[in-house]
């Protein structure tokens, strides 16, 4: 009789592993199928194990979002002095180094929880196929339904499978066989295609109560995905399938989330932590509600100061930030740049204001949020190159600093020029309450100045370098003859405020209701926007009909303000988009602005051919190092595939690994 394992109350028992991956799991409670099933609750509860699992790896520290991510040109993770290293692992994920005859912990989890969303949904299948539903207080058109949606569920994680891995295999019963044999690609392409193809008909459609699960609009847009990338998984191209299901979503055939499939009317809404109730464009999402106890964690992308900087309740790691390639790519006018970021000295634009220096209004412990690491009790800015300030003191020394004014006399900063931001700074050194913690050392830094002869420079960000190495700016070099630079190598010179950060997820206040009740987002219509959109210029030979264009601009219109989105500046800027200025290199560069942060990044390099390093804004793998700031850069194009992990070849000798492996 088979047992099943019980944890924290939820089914969660995944065979599958047996012969991928070598699992030992210590149950805490063992049942069988006859006495766990008592109820439509325990029903509802099995059936929902398998979406929180899904939900969990495309989340902004799932990973199938952020790890695969971290080996794109928009996000890393970088050794900031002393934080960071981690034992390599970010760095490898970076430079394609990865590991393939010893265990990558990384790839590892990439394939043991995509395996593990497969194993609960083979689970469930199996329970539901024979379980009594009439007698559970369900019907047996209840029980084929929730059959359907976890096998989309599990063809959309053998999808991912596919992109990340290639040649896997295919599982559908618990634990058989216990050692599987991989099918080529282009075979498990047919199989998901086949496997989504059979359930389309009878799935139930999107509607909002069933956005957190899979519908027929969820099918749809897995298929348009599988279609999108067919040329590069299967080596036919299926551009008009592709286009097809797109269409379909587009009509509203697979459900909607309002009365008409419709994209959202702003940047912001999307991913607003009432998401779940206002969002109209979204198709798959994963559900997250903070006061309940479940949250989608922003703690790798989130400051050691976020709470005091936006009066949240929690700090983060201060681990992965935004790559300078990929900030700079969003124009000054562009409102994502300004929403979807925390960066830089000023006052904000469009009406968003994520700027510092940053008042400190969570813990109120001084008037502005200081750094607490490399540029302690400074306050703190987020950018990518070095920022100092000249200052002079009023007064003397035995003068209370409280009584002494602060005034910025040179400013130098590549970023932020302008005398209304060094006006800023110059604010925040003078505040009230910094005195003990930021005014007080910087007068004292000024005494001593004065005393040797020489003027009180004071750095606000940029990196650390050694003796001897030469300096990017005639003015960036200390007393003691150390240059400071731009933060540009991973490993050498990153520091607590290195990059824009991102914060397209925003909780809400600490006070907010609905703090932290952010969904996350798996499909959306602009995605089907973007795929149709390529895949037309694809079929025209790489050049953009009008189609094409509407379904772009479309989605981008939402990033400017009207009265500038609607003049010929915006045509003559590029970026309201004509036939002439959507070319291929555009849409890349336009995807890589509109899904930040949402895991599709490695997909359209690949599809694109620059995912070996082929973007010449690649932090840290161009310009001074070659082969990467840590020598290892790898530009090889079997990295467009992972590695099958070393502990799951070990366990299973029918595994054979990918080329370039070996």
């Amino acid at each position: 009789m088979k047992k099943y394992f019980i944890l924290l109350g939820v089914l969660i028992f995944a065979a599958v592993y047996q012969g991928c991956t070598n699992l030992d799991v210590v149950p805490l409670n063992t049942l069988t199928r006859e006495n766990f099933y008592e109820n439509k609750e325990q029903v509802m509860g099995a059936l929902m194990r398998p979406y929180v699992h899904a939900r969990d790896q495309m989340a902004l520290g799932g990973i199938l979002n952020e790890k695969s991510d971290l080996t794109t040109d928009q996000i890393i993770w970088p050794q900031k002095g002393r934080h960071g290293y981690d034992g390599g692992d970010w760095g490898r994920l970076h430079y394609h180094n990865w590991r393939h005859l010893s265990d990558e912990p990384q790839i590892r989890n990439m394939w043991n929880n995509t395996y593990t969303i497969i194993g609960y949904c083979n689970n469930v299948i199996e329970d539901f196929e024979v379980l009594d539903f009439p007698k559970l207080g369900l019907t047996n058109s209840d029980r084929d339904g929730y059959i359907l949606e976890m096998r989309a569920l599990r063809a959309w994680a053998y999808l991912k499978l596919v992109d990340l891995f290639g040649n896997i295999p295919i599982v559908t019963k618990v634990g058989e066989p216990l050692s599987p044999t991989q099918v080529s690609r282009a075979e498990a392409f047919k199989w998901v295609e086949d496997e989504l193809l059979d359930v389309a008909g009878s799935i139930q459609p999107l509607t909002r109560g069933t956005a957190n699960r899979m519908t027929k609009a969820s099918v749809y847009a897995t298929l348009v995905q599988l279609y999108l990338n067919a040329e590069e998984w299967t080596g036919t191209a299926r551009w008009d399938d592709c286009i097809r299901y797109s269409d379909m979503i587009i009509s509203g055939a697979g459900g909607s989330l309002g009365a008409t499939m419709a994209l959202d009317p702003d940047i912001d809404v999307t991913f607003s932590n009432t998401n779940s109730a206002r969002s109209v464009e979204a198709i798959w999402m994963g559900a997250y509600n903070e006061n309940q106890g479940t949250t989608m964690s922003r703690a790798n992308s989130a400051s050691y100061n976020e709470r005091d900087m936006f009066n949240s309740r929690n700090n983060g790691n201060n681990g992965v930030v935004t790559q300078a390639g990929a900030f700079f790519n969003y124009k000054e006018k562009d409102l994502r740049r300004h929403s979807w970021f925390y960066y830089g000295i000023g006052n904000g634009y469009g009406g968003y204001n994520h700027q510092g220096p940053y008042k400190d209004i969570g813990r109120i412990r001084n008037d502005y949020v200081l750094g607490t690491e490399e540029y302690i009790n400074l306050p703190i800015i987020f950018c990518f190159k070095p920022i100092k300030a000249v200052i002079e003191v009023s007064g003397s020394s035995s003068d209370n600093p409280r009584d002494r004014t602060i005034t910025i006399t040179e400013w130098y900063s590549p970023e932020f020029p302008e005398e209304f931001q060094k006006l800023l700074m110059q604010d925040a050194f003078n505040a009230a309450d910094v005195n003990t913690v930021c005014k007080g050392p910087l007068c004292i830094a000024y005494d001593r100045a004065q005393s040797e002869g020489r003027k009180c420079e004071i750095f606000i960000s940029g990196s650390y370098e050694k003796e001897g190495v030469a300096p990017q700016y005639p003015w960036s070099v200390t007393p003691d003859g150390k240059a400071i630079n731009d933060f540009r190598h991973m490993w050498q010179d990153c520091k607590e405020n290195t990059g824009a950060r991102h914060w397209k997820y925003k909780p809400g206040l600490g006070d907010d209701p609905n703090y932290y009740g952010n969904w996350v987002i798996i499909h959306r219509l602009t995605d089907v926007y973007f795929a149709k959109a390529e895949a037309l210029m694809r079929k025209n030979g790489n050049t953009a009909t009008q189609e094409a264009v509407d379904l772009i601009n479309a989605t981008k219109k939402r990033a400017f303000l009207p009265e500038y989105w609607d003049s010929q500046e915006a045509v003559d800027a590029g970026d309201r988009y004509t036939t002439a200025t959507l070319t291929m290199d555009e849409l890349l560069t336009e995807s890589g602005r509109e899904f930040f942060w949402e895991g599709k990044r490695r997909a359209y390099l690949i599809r694109f051919g620059k995912y070996d390093f082929g973007l010449d804004n690649w932090w840290d793998a161009t310009g001074d190092y070659e082969n990467g700031s840590g020598g290892t850069l790898n530009r090889e194009v079997s990295r467009r595939l992972m590695p099958i992990p070393y502990n799951a070849m070990e366990a299973n000798p029918n595994l054979v690994q990918n080329p370039g492996y070996n």
